[in-house]
């Protein structure tokens, strides 16, 4: 739309440009004023050949000089060329007017006047400026027509980047979550416990989410939601009765989009450090949307001395850089602990 937008620009003001350039002669051209221009032959000739020759310097210049010469700094060899071109047209220009028959009978009928001289008509301010002027126009529209394709493409460019690193960071998301939730079933299998088979349905779920839709730019806060409850669930299984659970989610409009996994790796970190076999621990998960701003809180204890294995904080990581390039400045991101607790509260403008 933005590219239609300035091609449709550019026809306007170029329509405009010639609808004005073909005023232009009877301002610099000379004919009897108390009559019309067009019952002099001689103005008659000097308005068609300055027409037809200076809107096909215009296009020359514009499609030929400047992209196979100017662009490529052959400055020199462009210069001798619109001044030879120059020289051309006001040569011709002279020439019709000496030659026309209006100057011939005129200087019959003067014969003590003395004809104009060729560098007077050369250096006339009626022909060379509508010279000056169709060259300046047409390098200038050239100019930023090259400036918009070249924004176009560098847009483009920049759009494809994004889409690829976001794209590389999802990747780099699904693996990690999936290691880490196969490993909680891999705990349950060791004890032989019974709830092994419901998580790995649970798990089937989840996979199918990460797989479908985690391909898209966005989806409905509803079914990432869904996927949370899931990991939550899966997570109560394998947890003790020393671990407690809040998970509170408000009202939610059907319309309400999200990019895909962006909050799970605060809840998977709240799990890995979280959580103790010897002592009481709360991890609590708020969503709630309010005033077009969805405002997500994450916050579990902190349990002394747990080791951070290796590749810890990579989602975390990949969360602030898709946030980067989704939300601009259209977020809020806090991480703080005090000792005891550890809080991730993230704000975001809804899409």
């Amino acid at each position: 739309m933005k590219n239609r937008g300035s091609r449709v620009s550019q026809i306007t003001y170029t329509l405009i440009f010639w609808a004005c350039f073909l005023l232009l002669p009877f301002l610099f051209f000379p004919h009897g004023h108390q009559q019309s221009a067009f019952d002099s032959d001689r103005f008659v000739s000097w308005y068609v050949f300055s027409v037809v020759y200076l809107v096909a310097f215009y296009y020359f210049n514009s499609a030929i000089l400047i992209p196979r010469l100017l662009a490529y700094k052959k400055t020199f060899l462009y210069t001798m060329i619109i001044l030879v071109l120059l020289f051309l047209y006001l040569t011709v220009y002279f020439l019709i007017g000496k030659y026309a028959a209006e100057t011939i009978d005129f200087m019959a009928t003067h014969p003590k006047r003395p004809p104009r001289d060729f560098w007077e008509i050369f250096f006339s301010f009626g022909p060379t400026f509508l010279f000056l002027i169709t060259f300046t126009f047409s390098s200038v529209s050239k100019i930023i027509s090259r400036w918009f394709i070249a924004e176009d493409i560098k847009n483009e460019i920049t759009k494809q980047q994004l889409e690829t690193e976001l794209s590389l960071l999802r990747s780099q998301i699904n693996p990690h979550f999936l290691f880490n939730t196969l490993n909680s079933i891999y705990s349950l299998t060791l004890s032989n416990n019974a709830k092994a088979s419901d998580a790995v349905m649970k798990l089937s779920r989840i996979m199918r989410y990460t797989l479908e839709e985690s391909q898209s730019e966005y989806v409905p806060l509803a079914e990432e939601l869904a996927f949370i409850n899931s990991y939550l669930e899966l997570q109560r299984l394998r947890a003790t009765d020393k671990v407690h659970i809040v998970y509170e989610v408000g009202e939610i409009d059907k319309h309400v989009k999200i990019p895909p996994l962006l909050l799970i790796p605060f809840i998977e970190n709240a799990f890995k450090f979280g959580v103790s076999v010897r002592q009481q621990t709360e991890i609590k998960v708020s969503i709630h949307v309010s005033d077009n701003t969805l405002m997500f809180l994450c916050e579990n204890d902190i349990v002394p001395n747990i080791s951070m294995p290796e590749g810890t904080g990579t989602g975390i990581i990949n969360v602030k850089r898709r946030l980067e390039l989704l939300y601009n400045e259209d977020y809020h991101l806090d991480i703080s602990k005090d000792g005891q607790k550890y809080k991730v509260l993230l704000e975001l403008k809804i899409k």
